[in-house]
């Protein structure tokens, strides 16, 4: 590649990357006019500590099985130590890299000495599509009792229903792929355009899911990636608690749903601005006050942003590759 080549390359990376650091400074000046900075201070003096210590082993739980639950989608090809450090790799560079290139940063890694990353790749599509789902859950599942309806467990039951039924799909899906892929290809006959942009896509999808072709597997990557999840809804319930006194359950899974579903909005690296607008706006709702909640939010990131820090450093390190390195050779991948 030639120097104007490389240049122009990295023009279009610049250009890419602005519309999701237009959205989060603009969330940032939002955020900036709803509250006063003394107030915030007042709010972090005040805050009870003890709970933030106490949410420590509560990350520790949700990690382990969160790496857990890739490692069984991966049917144990790569050993559990790089999976786990490979995917908190994966969380640093998402920190520090536009376009979350952390979720390709650790497959590359994870690829690089073993499967191969086109072989470790569908793996992810499959991990994001169980998060999407519970992250989904928890958000139109909560919403109900925020809005006080009637017959709020219903709807929730529902929405459970829902949940469980996309992952039965998921399933069926795993086990009758060629089916499913002669379908597809059916239906690019009549949209060409559709079978040419997806296809590929679909593919791997579908190569990812042989890990759910066996019951028992599908059960436990289920069950791995439901702990991880309540382990989240517990950590944010206790950074509630150290701001806010009178926090519930109900609070914490709401704002985890809407942070979740939040962070998909382009944005700058490590979410700033956006994940913070997610979680003042969601507890705005129950009348937590702005200060309060931005204190919270930005606790809470502060914390994530150290944790998996040091873990994903240890996993580069380990590596022996630089962030920019992982950049520059993502950026020749070709299937």
């Amino acid at each position: 590649m030639t120097d104007s080549e490389k240049t122009l390359q990295e023009k279009s990376v610049w250009r890419s990357m602005l519309p999701g650091m237009v959205i989060s400074l603009l969330a940032l000046l939002v955020l900036f006019r709803l509250f006063d900075w003394q107030e915030v201070w007042l709010a972090v003096r005040q805050a009870e500590w003890g709970y933030l210590l106490l949410a420590v082993p509560f990350y520790a739980l949700s990690y382990f099985l969160r790496a857990l639950a890739w490692y069984l989608i991966l049917q144990k090809t790569v050993p559990y130590r790089k999976v786990f450090f490979a995917m908190h790799t994966g969380y640093l560079l998402n920190n520090v890299l536009p376009f979350r290139l952390g979720e390709l940063g650790r497959v590359y890694l994870l690829g690089r000495d073993g499967p191969g990353f086109w072989r470790i790749f569908p793996s992810v599509l499959i991990e994001r599509a169980f998060d999407m789902a519970f992250a989904a859950a928890l958000l139109l599942g909560s919403l109900p009792f925020v809005l006080q309806t009637s017959n709020a467990q219903q709807v929730a039951l529902l929405v459970g229903g829902v949940v469980v039924f996309g992952f039965m799909v998921l399933y069926l899906l795993a086990r009758y792929r060629q089916w499913a892929l002669k379908q597809f290809e059916r239906l690019g006959e009549r949209w060409p355009l559709i079978l040419r942009l997806g296809k590929e896509r679909f593919e791997s999808f579908l190569e990812g899911l042989g890990a759910l072709t066996s019951p028992g597997r599908f059960l436990q990557i289920f069950v791995l990636v439901t702990g991880g999840w309540v382990f989240a809804v517990l950590i944010l319930f206790l950074f509630l608690r150290a701001y806010y006194p009178d926090a519930r359950l109900i609070h914490a899974t709401f704002a985890l749903g809407v942070s979740a579903m939040g962070v998909a909005v382009p944005s700058s690296p490590g979410y700033v601005g956006v994940y913070e607008a997610a979680i003042v706006g969601a507890l705005a709702v129950f009348g937590i006050p702005f200060s309060t909640a931005f204190a919270l939010a930005v606790t809470a990131h502060l914390a994530y942003v150290l944790i998996t820090g040091v873990l994903g450093a240890y996993g580069l390190s380990s590596s022996n590759l630089s962030i920019g390195q992982i950049f520059q050779n993502l950026k020749r991948l070709k299937p």
